[in-house]
């Protein structure tokens, strides 16, 4: 063979040997994307004790990279909520992400009890709870506002009408085991 063959045939064993690489990678990808199931991978189970709560008491846990809010509401957060659902922009939750047991009244699996992602959806902001005694002397029933532009939410993240926000707090998947919520499925 000639130097110029062996060269020939060079190059082209190595650019078949470069394809078959090019092909087993996207054969790897491909298989990784089909059968693994990223929301066990990035969304571990999480537990948080309602029992631990007091009336009108809110913890913030981290789960999966984001801040979920538990907040236990308080006979008299309920008692604003009802008198101010004629002003909530969806109060019947129509448009919320979230599950669909928890599509009721109080946007919850577990009665007096709300859980949520702890931002805002109209910027990501992070939420502050208002009592019901503080809201009144702002002429609104209380809930959760968020610290951009004053979003303000009631106690089972329904959104006021005439807010910058426009869609309800986001209600994260999760599961009641005895006193416990076990945030993930």
């Amino acid at each position: 063979m000639t130097q110029s063959g062996s060269r020939r045939l060079y190059y082209r064993v190595a650019l078949k040997l470069m394809a078959l690489a090019l092909v087993l990678f996207i054969l790897q990808a491909m298989v990784r994307a089909f059968f693994s199931n990223p929301e066990t991978d990035i969304r571990l189970a999480l537990g948080v004790d309602l029992s631990a709560l007091a009336p009108g008491e809110m913890q913030r846990v981290d789960w999966a990279g984001r801040e979920v809010v538990v907040l236990r509401r308080s006979p008299a957060m309920d008692a604003a909520d009802a008198a101010h659902a004629d002003r909530l922009y969806d109060p019947d939750s129509r448009l919320s992400n979230q599950p669909r047991a928890a599509r009721n009244p109080g946007r919850s699996l577990v009665p007096g009890y709300f859980i949520a992602y702890g931002q805002g959806t109209d910027l990501s902001c992070p939420l502050d709870l208002v009592s019901p005694e503080v809201a009144a002397e702002a002429g609104w029933g209380g809930g959760f506002t968020d610290r951009c532009r004053g979003s303000r939410y009631d106690y089972a993240g329904r959104v006021y009408d005439g807010q910058p926000a426009r869609r309800n707090l986001e209600v994260p998947a999760y599961r009641v085991e005895g006193s416990r919520v076990i945030l993930g499925d």
